[in-house]
Parts: structure tokens; C-alpha cells; sequence
């Protein structure tokens, strides 16, 4: 009896730590060359993928963009193991007081920091990369300079590749991006808020954000990659010039599995759509799980 009651507490117990690594993350801060960044991992073991399904967060927002649709959270992490991070100055990741007008955010300098967060948290791979709006930036970058670590990109209402923000756009950042070019990184933290400070250093960089992309060509064709289109982004934010459906095309390839389409929803697809994202995700865990 004694070695019955002693073989189901085993059992019991095994469940327990079982349940517990599906349902918490392992938080932590990272110091890549002086900059900190806060990340969450989410493993799954029983995932037929062995790899992890990493998350790029949108312009001037944090990991809980992705956490705030219970849903859609709910549905993942029972896919596939997750990484999720925040950029400097957003969430739980400290200001980056490196920034400068000379050194502005690029996509070189954020897809550069996710690697070596990987890297150095011993993130599993190979990566299916999901990323939202301007996060397809560094997303992109990250995929044509590390091909063989990614299985396939979902773009949830990206930027396009190449693109002009809308006038009306530029001008609500003029004044910061003025006083960047002749202060300090703390002095423009300091005077606005962390999500409005990366824009303004985004916009800086961003000609150089876009030369650094097209100096790496197309995405291999290997890799699958799906954009999910909001009708609201087109219609009515207009944030580029152009017609943001039809540039967002930019960044398929000529994988048989590539496409776009569009939503009924606005920007946040995966808080005002979440059932679509995540069986976006489900299907691409699926098909890289097969190929292992």
C-alpha cells in the first residue's frame, strides 16, 4: 500500500511541475553590451515543435500587447514553446541612454540585440517569427540575415519593407525628432514618454533601416511567409503613403505557402481578431513541426 500511495504522489508531483511549465514564464533581464532587456519564456515540452515561436512587438509598445487578448494567449501556449521581450524604454526593459541622432534605432540594431538574446538565454530553435506593425522591421531583418534559424514569418499588419509615413504622420514627431538632433537620449526620455522616444529614434533611423534591409535582398524562399492585413489601417489611419494592403506585399516571396489577406479589424489583429492570428501560428507550428 505504502508504495501504491508513494507512486501516485510521484505521478502527482510530476503532473504539478508538468502544469507549472506550461502555464509560467521564466522572467528575466539581459544586459546585451550595456543595454538591459526584459524577456519572457514560455517552454512547452509536449509541442510536437521543438523550436520556439518568437514575438516582435509593434512601434512604442510592450510584450503585453500580445498577452492582452486572453483568448488568443490561451491558445498559443498550448501550440508551442514562446519568447517574448521588450525593447529599451518599453515594458520592463529600462531606457537605453546609448541612442543618439548618430546612432538612432535600426533594424540592424534591434534584429542584432534579439539574436543575442536568444543566444544568450538559450532560446531553442529553429524560430517561427510572429511581429507586429513597425516590429516587421526587425523582423525582417532578422529573417534575410538568419535564414537557417527560421521556419516561417507571420506579419500582423506590417509596415511595408519600403515605405514613406504620411505626412500627417511625420508631423505629429517633428518637434521630437528636432530636439533628438540636439540633446540627449536622457534629456528626450526624460521629456516624453518611452513609446513616443523610440519613434522618434526609429524615424531617425529609418532611412538607414531601410538600406540595411535592402542590402539583404528577399526572404528565402524556404521560409513561408504570411501577412494579415487590417481593412482599418488602409481606410482610415492612412499612416503611409501609398496603399498600405498593397505595399504590405513587399515582403512575400515565392514560397508556396506565402499569401496575404485581409481582416474587418483594426491595427491590433491579434486583440480585436485573436482566433485568426493564433490559428495562423497553430498551422505554422504544425507544418515546421513536420519538417524537423
Amino acid at each position: 500500500m505504502y508504495k501504491i500511495l508513494k507512486l501516485v504522489r510521484f505521478f502527482i508531483v510530476t503532473i504539478l511541475l508538468i502544469v507549472n511549465i506550461n502555464v509560467y514564464a521564466s522572467g528575466k533581464m539581459t544586459d546585451i553590451d550595456g543595454v538591459k532587456l526584459y524577456s519572457e519564456y514560455y517552454p512547452n515540452p509536449t509541442s510536437p515543435f521543438k523550436g520556439t515561436v518568437v514575438f516582435i512587438n509593434g512601434s512604442g509598445t510592450s510584450m503585453g500587447e500580445w498577452g492582452q487578448n486572453k483568448i488568443f494567449f490561451s491558445k498559443i501556449k498550448k501550440t508551442a514553446s514562446l519568447f517574448f521581450y521588450d525593447r529599451s524604454g518599453l515594458g520592463n526593459s529600462p531606457n537605453n541612454y546609448n541612442l543618439s541622432s548618430k546612432n538612432p534605432i535600426t533594424a540592424k540594431l534591434i534584429a542584432d540585440q534579439l539574436f543575442t538574446l536568444l543566444e544568450k538565454n538559450h532560446i531553442p530553435k529553429p524560430y517561427i517569427i510572429v511581429a507586429h506593425s513597425y516590429g516587421s522591421i526587425y523582423a525582417g531583418y532578422f529573417v534575410l540575415k538568419h535564414p537557417s534559424l527560421v521556419r516561417a514569418l507571420l506579419l500582423v499588419d506590417p509596415v511595408p519593407k519600403n515605405f514613406i509615413f504620411s505626412k500627417k504622420l511625420m508631423s505629429q514627431f517633428e518637434n521630437g525628432i528636432s530636439q533628438a538632433k540636439n540633446n540627449s537620449a536622457e534629456f528626450i526620455y526624460h521629456r516624453y514618454s518611452g513609446a513616443d522616444t523610440e519613434v522618434i529614434y526609429q524615424m531617425l533611423g529609418f532611412n538607414q533601416s531601410k538600406q540595411e534591409l535592402k542590402s539583404l535582398g528577399s526572404i528565402n524562399n524556404k521560409i513561408p511567409v504570411v501577412i494579415i492585413s487590417s481593412t482599418k489601417m488602409e481606410n482610415v489611419v492612412k499612416p503611409v503613403r501609398g496603399d498600405w494592403f498593397t505595399l504590405q506585399k513587399q515582403w512575400l516571396n515565392q514560397n508556396s505557402e506565402s499569401r496575404i489577406f485581409q481582416v474587418q479589424s483594426g491595427h491590433f489583429i491579434q486583440i480585436q481578431r485573436p482566433n485568426i492570428v493564433a490559428s495562423q501560428i497553430v498551422k505554422m507550428a504544425k507544418g515546421a513541426a513536420k519538417s524537423q
